[in-house]
């Protein structure tokens, strides 16, 4: 028999199973065990004096601890974890062997790019028959840091708290509950820069803003004309970019979102081809899935900020905004 979970009414229900086969992020990223990167991996250092650098384990676990204290949780929440751009080495006593004669225990290896998100169980909401739970998580991508120095320097990371939307894994990220360049000299600077972002999201106002996006519709002819102008607008000029709002998706993620439009069985459009905010969302929110680890928390926020300035427009009238005039 299934455990009983206690529902904030105080009625025990059967808990709902959680698509584990759903990626919070996909491209060419490897999911990946907290362990074995504590256990397996080594530790990038900085050139000049051999210091290592912050370490994804030690950011996983200072994220986590801030969570868990802000929400005053009883139990650190287990990390889901996604690595890419694996950095391969090999022990200097196997400097001369062949790279199919090493040994298991002479190669050494670390990734230069991780994400995570944590799951704050507890804390959940339902939008559009959407079940959402407020998820927290980070990337920590060392091609962003300047290695070449000693240590002391800033190094770089990047925080989120938002929610997942638990039919499909897509992160929905605020501008407010996204800091992309938070930077730290410590663990204790790190813990501190991390608590001040959770502390300062306004997990009410977010959803409020995305039950908002219910009581919007796109026509078929303007969500055609959205994306055939989101493929223009890469190839602005510069300086007519600047005029327009901005648009982070690549080709490849508009013609995901096309095809998603018709097939997406959460999401797709309305017989009459229409389509709600919501649903527009989350097409944009599952297309920057496919976005390499340090660009995609760059596109889940754009996604959100992007569908906001539609709703905008849709207030004030359409013909103001690029994308629909």
């Amino acid at each position: 028999m299934e455990n009983l979970i206690l529902n904030p009414n105080g009625v025990y229900e059967v808990p709902k199973k959680k698509n584990l086969n759903s990626k919070f992020l996909e491209a060419n990223t490897l999911e990946i065990n907290l362990n074995e990167i504590r256990d397996k991996h080594i530790i990038p250092v900085f050139l000049k004096d051999n210091e290592p650098a912050i370490s994804q384990v030690d950011f996983v676990e200072v994220v986590a601890e801030a969570a868990r204290s802000h929400f005053n949780i009883p139990f650190t929440p287990d990390a889901r974890v996604r690595v890419s751009h694996p950095i391969k080495g090999r022990v200097y006593e196997a400097r001369n062997k062949k790279a199919n004669e090493l040994l298991a225990h002479e190669k050494t290896i670390y990734f230069e790019r991780m994400a995570f998100m944590l799951e704050i169980s507890g804390i959940t909401s339902d939008i559009g028959g959407n079940p959402v739970e407020l998820t927290v998580g980070g990337v920590k991508a060392y091609n962003l840091d300047n290695l070449n120095t000693s240590k002391g320097g800033l190094e770089h990371f990047k925080v989120f708290i938002g929610f997942k939307n638990t039919v499909c894994t897509n992160l929905c990220i605020s501008t407010d509950g996204a800091k992309l360049d938070l930077t730290a000299n410590s663990l204790e600077d790190l813990y501190r820069k991390v608590l001040v972002l959770i502390s300062s999201y306004d997990d009410s106002a977010h959803l409020k803003k995305m039950n908002q996006f219910q009581e919007y519709e796109l026509s078929e002819n303007q969500f055609a004309q959205i994306l055939g102008k989101g493929r223009l607008y890469q190839y602005l000029p510069k300086d007519e970019k600047k005029e327009i709002p901005e648009l982070l998706i690549n080709d490849t993620q508009i013609s995901r979102i096309a095809e998603y439009y018709y097939s997406d069985p959460n999401f797709k459009r309305q017989r009459n081809g229409s389509i709600d905010l919501w649903r527009f969302y989350n097409l944009l929110t599952g297309a920057v899935k496919s976005s390499y680890i340090d660009k995609f928390l760059e596109r889940e926020v754009n996604s959100f900020d992007f569908t906001t300035q539609i709703q905008e427009a849709l207030d004030r009238g359409p013909d103001n905004f690029w994308y629909l005039n």
